[in-house]
């Protein structure tokens, strides 16, 4: 009765290209929003350095490793935008509010421009509400949390220089520091 049956294999040999698989904007922003936390930490650390002090080296890699996972995965968010619109654009409302946030981050990382920093630095303050996703759209009240999150730690990865801006004016008087003390009688 064996022989009446014929056995055919029960692998697919037809299959030429590997599967695809997309990752969503949203899950690269969350990536993304991830690895902010470690990149201000590193560079909390080097506020104000000048760059003098070869013991600090390990900071300033650690800096530079950390900036380079943030500016990594807010790339990935970006091409993944990019993938998207050639299939028809980003896939949605929550999609391209994520999108013009990773933009400004690259444009902030990407700048060695001061006053463009302080120029997308303000606009992020003051219109922060042109980020977030209308309160109509599924899901909003979660999403505009992780953009305030990302506008919150753009805000605090720029503050880092401002104290030591202020500082700076401080040294920057060369005159002795001696208001403190009464000026002495004369004679």
């Amino acid at each position: 009765m064996l022989g009446s049956y014929d056995f055919v294999s029960n692998t697919d040999t037809t299959r030429t290209k590997a599967p695809t698989t997309t990752v969503s904007v949203l899950a690269l922003f969350t990536i993304f929003l991830a690895s902010l936390p470690q990149m201000i930490a590193d560079e909390r650390d080097l506020a104000g350095y000048s760059g003098q002090d070869p013991a600090v080296d390990a900071w300033i890699t650690a800096a530079d490793a950390s900036l380079a996972v943030s500016k990594s995965a807010c790339r990935a968010v970006l091409a993944a935008a990019g993938q998207a619109s050639v299939q028809g654009g980003p896939s949605g409302v929550a999609d391209r509010a994520l999108v013009r946030v990773a933009q400004m981050f690259h444009k902030v990382m990407e700048t060695t421009d001061p006053e463009d920093v302080a120029r997308l630095r303000a606009h992020a303050r003051l219109r922060r509400w042109a980020f977030l996703i209308p309160v109509t759209v599924p899901g909003s009240r979660a999403l505009n949390h992780q953009i305030n999150g990302a506008l919150d730690a753009l805000e605090v990865w720029l503050a880092l220089e401002d104290m030591f801006d202020a500082r700076a004016a401080d040294w920057a008087d060369q005159a002795p520091d001696d208001d403190a003390f009464p000026a002495a009688p004369a004679a």
